[in-house]
């Protein structure tokens, strides 16, 4: 339901909504309502709303706006029930059939969601404007986009209402989401020219310089908009990410407390915890969701927040907690999962054993989202573990063929010739370790693998074809000999072996004393070295 949201700094910009915060306790209009929702301070319009309808309880249009508030707050289902409520006291109210038919197009039902926008264009004889531009926003924000009818709608909106900035600002969005900047400059410039100070078209042109990679002019028209309304929170919220994309954390935090000092409420806290996640800063995301949770464990994109911090954190225990509640609160109030989230699940599950659960919540990742090839690894590495080596081999060669060049990286030719090993087919898992030798000739494991794949070509050692590979890799791996101890000692012990057999004794004599230096209690050395031919 969260097509409406634009792209932000990041996934969970996307994916967690909520903004919210203070305003003028007395203000009693539905132009203030309407300021304070456009200024993203959702609860605090909501008590302005409810005291508008506890006034005048038939009142639709103030059940539409109400409605509205719900919508952008990212809670849909009351949004539904409030328009329902208006049209239920007020038919004549048009824009409630907007609202029901925007929660129509958003869920996918275009064809009932253009029945309902109809209806309120046949209960308003097409003379609103307001109708006009609320169907617009739909047709512009949705994921589904159709910009062309609302540059249609909007220009009638415009017949009926030449002076109106906000037709203006819509259409240059309009525009925008058609990739015709230029076009909605013009647009904003002219509801700017109606209204020099009108701060949203001032924030939608920084929004378009942004998108532009203009962070500049972007920058310029954000400050601008704050100059003229310091309480214009959506203004702090965008310099503030746009000062995160430009590598100025410190200053993309002081820009979130101002906002939050503007609309301090739970909404929020979740967007300003977001931006913390997008920030790479876990640690502060989990404790504002902690923070949060304390006050209000009804929001569940905290799980998902949580879920995604935790797991960032290499917490992998409560990683998987906290997405399997996500996931278990969002099916049950049928919203779907994105593909992050299936990702995150099963890179959880796969951490936590769950490995054939994570494996699946993975592919599911991939088939929404096709670029995420690298999960093929992550779903190889785990079927590596529970040694189902075709498995392994067939999501290593997914990955690799998916891959923008069609080849492997070095661990996947590692992981690969692995697992072509493990199941018994020496051929293509050499085949495999050459590729790594030819991407990272100064690995050792390269050359040690490969050592072990010429052993199976080689059982009687008469060919000597795990030799050059074995030097190999002691030229590389000797430094080190903590960590590859064992396999180094089993390298000494082939090359003993093998030149023993050839009766090359002089190298034989020095595998094997090397051999008895590093494990002086290693019993093939020390019968090795009774060998008169050694002595």
């Amino acid at each position: 339901m969260k097509s409406r949201i634009r792209n932000t700094t990041s996934l969970c910009f996307t994916i967690l909504l909520g903004l919210t915060g203070p305003a003028t306790l007395n203000a009693q209009t539905l132009q203030d309502a309407i300021r304070m929702m456009e200024n993203e301070q959702y609860e605090s319009a909501a008590k302005v709303y409810e005291k508008l309808l506890s006034a005048e309880p038939s009142n639709g249009t103030v059940d539409y706006y109400y409605g509205e508030n719900y919508f952008r707050n990212d809670m849909p289902d009351k949004a539904q029930a409030m328009y329902q409520k208006g049209i239920d006291a007020s038919p004549a109210t048009a824009l409630n059939y907007v609202g029901l038919g925007k929660i129509l197009y958003s869920a996918g039902n275009i064809p009932d969601a253009n029945a309902d926008f109809f209806k309120a264009k046949t209960i308003s004889k097409s003379k609103s404007a307001e109708v006009f531009m609320a169907i617009a926003d739909v047709y512009i924000n949705a994921e589904v986009k159709n910009s062309k009818e609302a540059i249609n709608l909007l220009n009638q909106a415009i017949m009926l209402e030449p002076k109106n900035p906000d037709i203006f600002t819509l259409m240059g969005d309009a525009y925008l989401e058609q990739n015709d900047g230029n076009s909605a400059i013009i647009y904003y410039d002219k509801a700017l020219d109606i209204n020099k100070k009108f701060t949203k078209a001032i924030l939608r042109e920084g929004k378009l310089y942004s998108r532009a990679k203009n962070y500049n002019q972007a920058l310029d028209n954000y400050n601008k908009a704050i100059g003229i309304d310091s309480s214009f929170a959506p203004a702090f919220r965008e310099r503030a990410e746009l000062r995160f994309r430009a590598g100025q954390p410190e200053r993309a935090a002081a820009d979130y407390q101002k906002y939050l000092k503007l609309n301090d409420n739970i909404s929020a806290r979740i967007r300003y915890a977001s931006f913390k996640f997008a920030s790479k800063d876990y640690k502060t995301a989990i404790e504002e969701i902690n923070d949060i949770q304390k006050k209000d464990t009804s929001d569940m994109n905290l799980y998902r927040l949580a879920g995604y911090s935790y797991y960032e954190m290499g917490k992998y225990p409560d990683a998987l907690s906290n997405m399997e509640k996500f996931s278990n609160k969002a099916r049950k109030a049928g919203k779907k999962l994105v593909e992050t989230d299936y990702e995150y699940l099963g890179k959880s599950q796969l951490k936590n054993g769950k490995d054939s659960l994570g494996a699946a919540n993975l592919n599911q990742a991939i088939q929404m989202d096709n670029s995420k090839t690298d999960l093929y690894g992550e779903i190889a590495s785990a079927c590596m573990k529970s040694k189902n080596y075709r498995c392994a081999i067939s999501n290593y060669e997914k990955k690799m063929f998916l891959s923008k060049d069609g080849a492997g990286a070095a661990n996947d030719y590692y992981g690969l010739g692995r697992a072509y090993y493990f199941a018994k087919d020496s051929v293509k898992a050499d085949s495999a370790f050459a590729h790594l030798i030819k991407l990272q000739p100064t690995l050792p494991y390269g050359y040690l693998w490969s050592a072990f794949c010429n052993i199976k070509f080689d059982a009687d050692s008469k060919k000597g074809l795990a030799e050059p590979f074995y030097e190999k890799y002691l030229e590389l791996a000797g430094t080190d000999l903590e960590k590859n101890k064992k396999d180094i000692i089993q390298a000494y012990e082939y090359l003993g072996y093998r030149n023993m057999l050839v009766k090359n004794y002089p190298k034989a004599k020095e595998a094997w004393h090397k051999l008895k230096d590093i494990d002086p209690e290693n019993a093939k050395a020390k019968k090795a070295l009774t060998d008169p031919n050694l002595k």
